[in-house]
């Protein structure tokens, strides 16, 4: 019998997190389930519909339209957590260089499941990894997908990743904040701050509520206002990345890796490994982006000093 080519997300997704629970428990890994299938059901879309035995109106759950399982691993346990995932014929796509500016999932897949997105971190969360897990570990309870038994975040964890998911991708309109949020009551919203305090997760947070201008003085200002406002100029992206960094050596480390042509990405549309030739075509690509943008800042902020005199 040969390999499944496809299956049904709504059965994939469950299933590629119930697997990776299995590899997680027998490698000794610690993970948490995030977004998607592990959602609680108080944070899904609900709609009304009609019984199709009494014909009577009912509130029923509309499932989330995922593409792949998530899990949030314990930074110390992610290289013990990819040999395992490896042994059990699963293949890196992206490392978490290759991944977003964040460098904060690596993506894998595996014949017959969806795919994978493996968290080490989430965009907006300040706290160091594994300080930030240990506080999302202690407040975990369980779920159950496709049978098996899966830690997921506290219900005030999953409000804050569904919303610091969203205004990442400038999204202040999506359903996820207004579930999480929006609809959310006074002592609900109260646990998402301060947890967010923690985390230290505040600016992002506060770019999807509507109160980032009480953070203009934190260093990550500029950056979660570019995000949140979908401001699509690279230049204005890579000066707000660097200057949310919190240290001069990660600023460093931050303005290489934004430049440097990501090689797994290269690869994929290459269909094989790039060679020195490919490299050097890419950073020269990668170089004259970076010049062009900066020039156009450039441009613009001389505009708006003539504009003042």
């Amino acid at each position: 019998m040969g390999e499944i080519e496809y299956m049904p997300l709504l059965a994939g997704v469950p299933l590629a997190a119930a697997t990776l629970q299995v590899i997680a428990e027998d490698a000794g890994v610690d993970i948490l389930h995030v977004k998607g299938a592990a959602v609680d059901p108080v944070l899904l879309q609900h709609e009304v519909a009609l019984d199709p035995v009494s014909g009577a109106p009912v509130t029923r759950r509309v499932p989330r339209n995922s593409v792949d399982a998530d899990v949030l691993v314990r930074p110390s346990h992610v290289k013990r957590f990819f040999a395992a995932m490896a042994a059990h014929r699963w293949t890196m796509v992206y490392r978490f260089e290759d991944g977003s500016a964040f460098e904060h999932a690596s993506t894998w897949i595996r014949p017959g499941v969806c795919h994978a997105d493996v968290h080490r971190t989430f965009p907006g969360i300040g706290l160091d990894r594994e300080q930030a897990f240990d506080l999302l570990w202690a407040s975990r309870h369980t779920t159950v997908m496709a049978g098996q038994a899966c830690p997921v975040p506290s219900l005030p964890a999953q409000r804050l990743i569904l919303i610091l998911h969203a205004v990442r991708g400038g999204e202040l309109d999506s359903r996820d904040i207004e579930r999480a949020w929006g609809q959310a009551s006074d002592d609900e919203r109260a646990e998402v701050d301060a947890l967010a305090r923690t985390l230290r997760a505040e600016v992002a947070l506060a770019a999807a509520t509507g109160r980032l201008e009480e953070h203009r003085t934190a260093r990550e200002y500029q950056l979660w206002k570019a995000l949140s406002t979908q401001n699509t100029s690279r230049a204005t992206l890579w000066l707000a990345r660097v200057k949310a960094q919190p240290t001069p050596l990660h600023a460093l480390r931050s303005a290489f890796h934004l430049i440097a042509p990501k090689r797994d990405r290269l690869e994929r549309e290459l269909g094989h490994k790039p060679g020195p030739v490919h490299m050097a075509r890419a950073w020269v690509h990668q170089l004259g982006l970076a010049a062009s943008e900066l020039g156009r800042l450039a441009g613009r902020a001389a505009r708006r000093v003539r504009r003042l005199r």
